[in-house]
């Protein structure tokens, strides 16, 4: 069976880079051959059995009809396109099926402030906060919520545009600085703790939790911040993921019975009322001192490769990935049966 993997941007280097890195390493569980459809910035496509080489250059149309034989299709994409249109086109249109959340979904998950109002809406407790536009008097900030708080991109990933402010002498540049990556941002009460991230599977109409993974933040690094979670050579070019030295990632974390229950009932309610499929990942902070935790933040994404964060979780729990894999892909399938 043709497990086609969506790879690449079209819309940036960085993120064509960051989909490389993962899809490169993606698993091969037994029964699959993988077949690499690699989108390029130039809106270029190729189709391709080797992810390192550059094949035969051709138009979206022609690639569209190369793939009409694969048995289901893994997105390995970031860019705004990647998450939502692309995965509309080969799931709805082209009529493959996709591993992982719909497009339609990851619109959603995209949206901070939307994730935040679903959270709150089903009893998910998320951190007090407002959503704020260019044409928004700063002031709102003043009258709704208290210092520190976090400023951040609304629809950005992997910390861009992200600051902890501590005044009001930091916030005018944190919000301008938020605002030259989305023209929507987010200001929120920071919540001082633990940051903590899960993930559930689900797998033949059963959830199945994995271990967690802390991350080690602490007074002198209270947020994770770009650096953390990848390493850039001086031209500013994506060389791998970070090597997590000043905030480590520990898995499983130590997370006591009553924590464990409730981010469980947090996840598999959050996964539901989203309405993924198949896996579904969640960052939260534990409150220092109430121990009460709170939602940041849905991340649907899973390359199925060993460095990833759901991978890790699996073989923090002795599971085998491979075979982990191969299930989720054929559940996959019997959703076109």
């Amino acid at each position: 069976m043709i497990a086609l993997q969506l790879v690449g941007s079209t819309s940036s280097k960085l993120f064509f880079d960051l989909s490389i890195l993962y899809a490169k390493k993606v698993t091969q569980p037994k029964g699959f051959e993988l077949l690499f459809v690699v989108a390029y910035p130039d809106g270029k496509w190729t189709v391709t059995k080797n992810i390192e080489q550059r094949d035969e250059i051709i138009t979206l149309q022609k690639m569209m009809d190369r793939v009409q034989h694969a048995a289901l299709v893994i997105p390995h994409m970031f860019c705004e396109k990647g998450l939502t249109s692309l995965r509309i086109l080969f799931e709805d249109t082209l009529q493959i099926p996709l591993v992982g959340s719909s497009g339609h979904v990851l619109k959603k998950a995209q949206d901070k402030y939307l994730t935040k109002i679903i959270a709150h809406d089903i009893g998910v407790q998320v951190p007090k906060g407002i959503k704020l536009t260019t044409s928004t008097d700063i002031q709102t900030v003043y009258n709704s919520l208290n210092f520190p708080l976090i400023v951040k991109p609304n629809f950005t990933d992997n910390s861009d545009g992200l600051s902890l402010v501590q005044s009001s002498a930091e916030l005018e540049a944190a919000v301008a600085y938020a605002f030259s990556f989305d023209d929507e941002i987010l200001v929120e009460s920071y919540i001082d703790g633990r940051e903590i991230r899960g993930a559930i599977l689900e797998l033949n109409g059963k959830f199945i939790t994995l271990p967690f993974i802390e991350y080690g933040v602490n007074s002198e690094r209270p947020i994770r911040q770009r650096a953390d979670k990848y390493k850039f050579n001086d031209e500013g070019d994506l060389l791998s993921q970070s090597e997590k030295i000043n905030i480590p990632a520990t898995c499983p974390a130590l997370v006591n019975q009553t924590l464990q229950v409730r981010l469980n009932q947090m996840m598999i309610a959050m996964h539901k009322s989203l309405g993924c499929r198949d896996f579904s990942m969640f960052d939260f902070r534990i409150d220092a001192l109430t121990g009460q935790p709170y939602l940041l933040e849905a991340g649907l994404f899973w390359s199925f490769s060993e460095s990833s964060m759901i991978s890790n979780m699996i073989q923090a729990n002795d599971e085998d990935l491979e075979q982990i894999t191969q299930q989720i892909w054929l559940q996959t399938i019997k959703r076109r049966k």
